[in-house]
């Protein structure tokens, strides 16, 4: 599979808000701004450490991660890397079977 059918298969955040604006009748502005305020509610809730359950969709997830002994590939000397939150999401089960 080249690069141009890959791209094929993508959509990126201006087709998506072009396809929110058909769905739903409204204008792209307004399909955009809906989809930032979505998007940064999401961000925000897990920054606070909570989860974002979308039932039929999956789950958005934020993991805590401790620090870890590592080993730096360049001069092989051991280092401990920090504390960390990561997003995490869980497909549904309904989003699976897709």
């Amino acid at each position: 599979m080249g690069p141009s059918s890959i791209r094929e298969t993508m959509m990126n955040k201006k087709e998506l808000v072009g396809a929110l604006a058909d769905k739903t009748g409204s204008s792209q502005a307004a399909a955009g701004e809906m989809l930032s305020a979505v998007l940064d509610t999401i961000h925000g809730e897990l920054k606070k450490g909570n989860e974002v359950n979308l039932p039929g969709f999956g789950k958005f997830i934020a993991k805590h991660r401790p620090s870890r002994k590592a080993r730096n590939p360049i001069t092989g000397k051991e280092m401990m890397t920090k504390d960390k939150t990561v997003a995490q999401f869980r497909p549904s089960s309904a989003l699976k079977e897709l």
